[in-house]
């Protein structure tokens, strides 16, 4: 029974075996069926793709065929085009060739039109300068001849006016001036310069002292003071032609030397005889300098706060404000003028020394550089000039470095110099006033003044366009000395022009004309 359960199962499960492995075959029959089936849809796909491939691969071919001839017809264009190219470049280089000569021979072109153009740009440089210098030489020959006919204008102005014929001798005069400041001649050259004081008429004086002027300065107010070694103390003041005097003393018994005005207006005049005399307003004082021996200079000392009195061997030093000495002092040497130096009062002895005075305390000494006896005295601080005039009239001149140069001109002792800028006036006893041009490399001297008299003082007036004069006879003498007020007062004195042939006469045919009174 067993056997039998077991032999049952065993053909059930055979059963069941072979109906699955039935189904499994069947199965895997039909997956066969359907993969023949695929791979014959693939194949039948790839025989139309091969066909399809072959006719596009015959197509391709048939292209690349076409392309193959295209190519090589390009091929053989090219090679065409290719000998062009290199029949054209070598063209090209011969034309290049041609171009490289042709620019060698355009830049030695070049080369030899620069250099022809530098050629005649030198020459055209040489020619502009040898113009120039035809002109700069034409010019100074002009400048020459110009200043040469100034000066010889100058010297017929100076003769013609002599002779009294005024008119012709002021016309020729000024066009002395003209054509000498025009061309930056020297209007201080003795032809021209007296030629045209004479004709400016520059020179005035009036006879007020009965004795000799030893002093003559412009006051603080701008009047003139004058003194005489008559015991006269006379102030001026011009008005016009008339030199209005005033007279503030007078006597015979005082000889006065100097004479020096305040700020205020008072004024102090030295005598010889040992007396000061102060006037203030209308009331005189007289102070006797008791220890002062032949006083003869006065000297300005603090700002004019105190008066240095100078006399023979002793000085002495006055208070402005009290009108009293406050100091005397007894020297060992005898002093023969004085002067000033540094705003310090300078005195000179007779032995060849001078002595700066600080205060009476401070005296300081040194000798005087040049040999003899020094009468007058003068310094410029801002131009660093100092000259020294000696009794035999020459003047020694001292520049900054040291350098001493000495000036001939006077023939009598120098009795005062003063310095204007560079100029240097100077007066002495032969009756000169000479003036010198220290800057000039031969330095000569220029009168601008002769008397018949001793020149005793001089002084500027404020502005400095005229000096005035002292005289040993009494007389004072102003004198024109400013170039342009000169030239304008020639100007104004001047009635017609030159008529035609006294141009061509007096200034040359080849002068070109010029009208004298319409000349500024």
């Amino acid at each position: 029974m067993k056997r039998q359960k077991i032999v049952i199962g065993c053909l059930g499960f055979l059963l069941l075996a072979s109906v699955a492995a039935a189904l499994y075959m069947r199965r895997s029959h039909g997956e066969r069926i359907n993969e023949l089936e695929t791979q014959l849809n693939v194949l039948r796909k790839q025989a139309k793709q091969s066909a399809i491939d072959r006719r596009v691969s015959k197509q391709m071919e048939e292209i690349a065929f076409g392309q193959q001839a295209l190519s090589e017809e390009r091929s053989q264009e090219a090679i065409r085009q290719s000998e062009i190219a290199q029949e054209m470049t070598l063209r090209s280089e011969e034309e290049r060739k041609k171009a490289l000569e042709a620019q060698g021979i355009a830049e030695l072109s070049a080369n030899e039109a620069m250099n022809a153009y530098q050629m005649v740009e030198r020459q055209r440089q040489e020619a502009d300068e040898q113009r120039r210098q035809a002109e700069h030489a034409k010019l100074v020959a002009d400048t020459l001849n110009y200043i040469s006919l100034g000066r010889t204008l100058g010297s017929q102005s100076y003769s013609i006016y002599q002779t009294g014929d005024k008119e012709m001798g002021t016309m020729l005069a000024y066009a002395s001036y003209l054509f000498t400041n025009d061309y930056n001649g020297d209007l201080y050259n003795p032809a021209v310069f007296q030629a045209l004081t004479q004709a400016a008429g520059s020179q005035r004086y009036w006879n007020v002292h009965n004795g000799s002027i030893p002093r003559i300065v412009f006051g603080k107010d701008g009047r003139l003071l004058t003194v005489s070694t008559y015991g006269e103390i006379f102030v001026h003041k011009l008005q016009g032609e008339q030199l209005h005097t005033t007279r503030l003393l007078s006597d015979k018994n005082y000889c006065f030397r100097d004479v020096y005005a305040v700020s205020s207006g008072k004024i102090y005049a030295i005598s010889l005889s040992g007396h000061l005399v102060i006037v203030d307003g209308k009331h005189i004082q007289t102070v006797y300098l008791q220890h002062v021996t032949q006083p003869f200079a006065l000297e300005y000392m603090n700002d004019g706060k105190q008066l240095l009195i100078i006399g023979t061997n002793n000085i002495a030093l006055l208070d402005t404000a009290s009108d009293k000495i406050i100091g005397t002092r007894q020297l060992k040497f005898k002093i023969a003028c004085a002067g000033r130096r540094d705003y310090k009062p300078l005195l000179f002895d007779n032995r060849g020394h001078m002595h700066l005075v600080s205060t009476l305390d401070d005296i300081t000494n040194e000798k005087v550089p040049v040999s003899g006896q020094v009468t007058a005295f003068a310094s410029s601080k801002n131009e660093h000039l100092t000259a020294y005039g000696m009794s035999d009239g020459t003047v020694w001149l001292t520049i900054a470095n040291g350098k001493m140069q000495k000036l001939v001109g006077h023939l009598s002792q120098v009795t005062k110099m003063k310095f204007n800028g560079r100029r240097l006036y100077t007066s002495s006893y032969d009756g000169k006033l000479l003036f010198w041009m220290t800057s000039e490399a031969q330095i000569k001297p220029i009168t601008l003044f002769q008397s018949n008299s001793w020149l005793t003082d001089f002084t500027f007036n404020n502005d400095k366009n005229y000096i005035w004069t002292g005289q040993y006879n009494g007389t004072v003498s102003e004198y024109l000395i400013s170039l342009p007020v000169i030239g304008k007062r020639i100007r104004q004195n001047i009635k017609r022009d030159f008529t035609k042939e006294e141009w061509n006469y007096y200034i040359g045919k080849g002068i070109p004309y010029r009208k004298m009174r319409n000349e500024k």
